[in-house]
């Protein structure tokens, strides 16, 4: 078994491998980058056939300098590039494959108009509707009309409830495949300490 811990730098993680019959490698990716996903993909098809798992774990907080830069800087992190991700890897993954998109309490759906929260959570969504969405954010965003308009001047939260909204989306369209997401609870790492000292540490 061989597991990538991707990462903007490709630094070494020294990570504990979890059997002898696992080999770690530490490939560089910045999911933001279209470029830099494909090519990641090609040295994934490069050494395998097929890929088992897929876990989307990258994303990025901004929302202490919250403006409209830093809202796309977010939505084309943790929304488009998980997105992209899921896109270049399903064609990859085995039959009985499965992707896990980490998304957050923050994803959460109230504090958004009803018809905001509706439109969440169409059951008949597709990803060019949600992608409508999130360019209305955006250019709420741009204007700063985000209350007046329903949304949440939090980008981090807004793109976590896309991310849920697309795991949907993507799970209806690919019916073979294991696709969902998960909160992994309140984690101390980078971004988890932004809010203060989290009571968990990574892999516990």
């Amino acid at each position: 078994m061989v597991l990538y811990a991707a990462a903007r730098k490709g630094q070494n993680l020294d990570l504990t491998p979890a059997s002898s019959q696992m080999t770690l490698k530490y490939p560089k990716l910045d999911i933001a980058d279209r470029s830099s996903i494909d090519s990641f993909a090609k040295a994934i098809q490069k050494d395998h056939t097929k890929v088992d798992v897929l876990i989307n774990n990258a994303g990025v907080n901004l929302d202490m300098e919250y403006s409209p830069a830093n809202a796309k800087k977010t939505l084309d992190t943790n929304y488009r590039g998980t997105l992209n991700m899921c896109r270049t890897f399903i064609p990859l993954l085995n039959k009985n494959g499965r992707i896990v998109n980490v998304s957050s309490t923050g994803s959460s759906l109230s504090g958004y108009s009803k018809e905001i929260q509706e439109r969440f959570r169409n059951p008949k969504m597709t990803l060019q509707d949600l992608e409508q969405m999130m360019n209305e954010y955006q250019e709420a965003a741009n204007n700063g009309t985000e209350s007046r308009n329903g949304w949440k001047s939090q980008a981090y939260g807004v793109t976590k409830a896309a991310e849920n909204a697309m795991t949907a989306v993507l799970a209806r369209e690919n019916p073979g495949l294991i696709i969902n997401a998960c909160c992994p609870g309140w984690v101390d790492t980078d971004m988890g300490a932004l809010m203060g000292r989290p009571p968990k540490t990574p892999g516990t």
